[in-house]
């Protein structure tokens, strides 16, 4: 059992993600010598885009694995690979996206020589590697001319400033003098330096100098793409793993709120589901959770608990195995509390305490008595004491139990128990 205070100050939603986790990559991919390089700076979704040698892939996701990075699968988008960690020095989840090629399209489907090149000619700085001057001015204006069709052409303040560092004899000018006889190199820099319009007309230029290069395999690598995506959506549920997350807490100590934020702006798609033993909507998912209408029949209270229950669990074990992230509100080891001690009662409460599986994580929230009974009124103070003391002994008896102190704002909880999280996904991708 852990104990996680929350005496950290919340950081505001608007300030950007702090290199924490980014450098922690840095230095790791570094440490296990990865012929890597940062294509371009972050945008504003703060990911880093990373270049790896195809043959320093393993290397790399073992490295980003020990910085606590956790894969997420892109079936459908060519080489690229998705890694997400938490960052706890902002509370904010950072994404690394590393390719082994510099290709182009929205399914990879331009195929390109670029990339040894590029890693060949990398200047190493500070903050890890990075394309040469003139690699970085090629590469920028080929992403946003063609990996963004849709999007209007974005970054031109950082072209302009490339420009200037631009060579018309390189690998990239000669790779764009190829797609289209309109279109010098020396034209292009020339234009993109003074900031001229027809920016939208070299890109229409490249992306049909690039198809007429090989149209049989743009066509393959689109429907190949498309394909791929499709399947990932019917992809056989033991193929991925989500994780499994139980709230437990005495009342007042924000489970159901809680449950609601934990999940925003995750790398995962959230579910939300209660499996306490009494009332409440088991099954259902956060938003759509409606628990009236139930029968219970006389004598069969236990069996429609453990029905109810199971449907429950159930539920969360298909999204956990669609790679979600799956959120229990309560869940049966409430029965573990205490309470009777003999006749049928004891055997009914066994029988629930040890009814499910257990999850991945068991995260006990706690905070004072009296600050509970403020924000929960509707039991004694001396109620809440005893409750608050059962659930940290049973914290105690859980091998998976994380103690989060939930004394401070919402916001503070919430980071906390995200990066509990992370960490839980992070371990995971370690093999841990």
């Amino acid at each position: 059992m852990r104990v996680i205070p929350t005496s950290v100050p919340s950081t505001p939603a608007s300030a950007p993600v702090s290199p924490g986790a980014y450098a922690r990559a840095s230095s790791e991919l570094d440490r296990a010598n990865v012929r890597w390089l940062r294509l371009r700076d972050r945008g504003a979704g703060n990911e880093d885009d990373l270049l790896v040698a195809p043959e320093d892939l393993p290397a790399a996701r073992r490295a980003l694995g020990v910085a606590g990075f956790h894969e997420r699968p892109q079936p459908g988008h060519g080489t690229h690979r998705a890694f997400f960690a938490y960052d706890r020095e902002t509370g904010a989840w950072a994404k690394v996206d590393v390719v082994t090629r510099i290709d182009l399209g929205p399914f990879q489907e331009w195929r390109t020589s670029l990339a040894e090149g590029c890693l060949a000619r990398r200047v190493h700085g500070p903050d890890g590697a990075r394309p040469s001057p003139d690699d970085a001015f090629w590469t920028l204006l080929l992403h946003e001319l063609v990996d963004r069709p849709f999007r209007g052409i974005g970054r031109q303040a950082n072209l302009r400033l490339l420009a200037a560092s631009a060579r018309i004899d390189g690998d990239g000018a000669r790779f764009v003098r190829g797609l289209s006889d309109a279109w010098s190199p020396q034209r292009i820099v020339e234009m993109v330096s003074a900031g001229d319009g027809g920016l939208a007309d070299l890109a229409h230029s490249i992306r049909a100098g690039l198809t007429a290069r090989s149209p049989l395999a743009v066509g393959i690598g689109r429907i190949r793409g498309r394909v791929a995506r499709r399947l990932a959506a019917i992809e056989p549920p033991f193929l991925r793993r989500g994780l499994t997350v139980a709230l437990l807490g005495p009342d007042g100590a924000g489970k159901s709120s809680l449950a609601k934020t934990v999940g925003d702006g995750a790398p995962m798609t959230t579910r939300g589901i209660y499996l306490g033993l009494y009332g409440g909507p088991r099954g259902g998912s956060r938003g759509a959770q409606r628990g009236h209408g139930r029968v219970t029949i006389r004598g069969l209270g236990t069996a429609t608990r453990l029905v109810a229950m199971w449907r429950g669990w159930l539920i969360g074990w298909w999204h956990a195995r669609r790679g979600r992230l799956v959120l229990f509100d309560r869940h049966p080891y409430d029965a573990r509390l205490g309470g009777p001690t003999r006749g049928l009662a004891r055997m009914r409460r066994g029988i629930l305490a040890h009814a499910l599986p257990a999850p991945d994580l068991v995260i006990v929230l706690d905070a004072p008595p009296d600050l509970l009974f403020s924000r929960k009124p509707e039991h004694p103070l001396a109620q809440i004491e005893e409750q608050r003391r059962r659930y940290l002994d049973l914290a105690a008896r859980t091998r998976s139990a994380v103690v989060v102190d939930v004394g401070g704002s919402l916001e503070e909880v919430t980071d906390k128990v995200r990066e509990l999280v992370g960490d839980a996904l992070a371990s995971r991708a370690r093999g841990r």
